[in-house]
C-alpha cells in the first residue's frame, strides 16, 4: 500500500501541535473558552489548545506505527484506506476546533 496517506496523518499531527504552540504564546490569558454548540467551557489555557491533540496523538502514533508495519500485508484496500481517513477525519476536525477556538478566544467570532 502506499505510504502517502500516512504522512499526511503526520502532516495533520505536526500541523495541530504547531498550530496549539503558536497560539499559546499569541494568547495571553489563564484560562481558555471553549465554545460549543449551545454552552461553552473555561479551561486551562493548555488543555484547551493541545488538551484534543495530546489525546489524538497518543491514539495517532501507535496506528500510524502499526499500519507502516502491515503495509505490505494488508490484503484489503478498503480497510487501509477506511483507517486513514477516518485518521484523517480526526485530525481535520481537531485542527477545526482548534481554529474555532483561537477565534473565538481573540474576539474574532463573538
Amino acid at each position: 500500500m502506499k505510504t502517502y496517506p500516512l504522512l499526511i496523518n503526520l502532516l495533520f499531527m505536526m500541523t495541530s501541535w504547531s498550530i496549539g504552540v503558536y497560539f499559546l504564546s499569541v494568547i495571553y490569558t489563564p484560562t481558555i473558552i471553549i465554545p460549543l454548540f449551545n454552552d461553552f467551557i473555561w479551561i486551562r489555557d493548555y488543555k484547551g489548545l493541545l488538551g484534543l491533540t495530546t489525546i489524538f496523538t497518543v491514539l495517532t502514533v501507535p496506528l500510524v506505527a502499526f499500519l507502516y508495519k502491515k503495509r505490505g500485508q494488508m490484503k484489503k484496500k478498503t480497510t487501509w484506506y477506511g483507517m486513514n481517513a477516518v485518521a484523517h477525519l480526526l485530525w481535520i476536525g481537531t485542527l477545526a476546533l482548534q481554529v474555532k477556538t483561537v477565534l473565538y478566544n481573540l474576539g474574532i467570532c463573538h
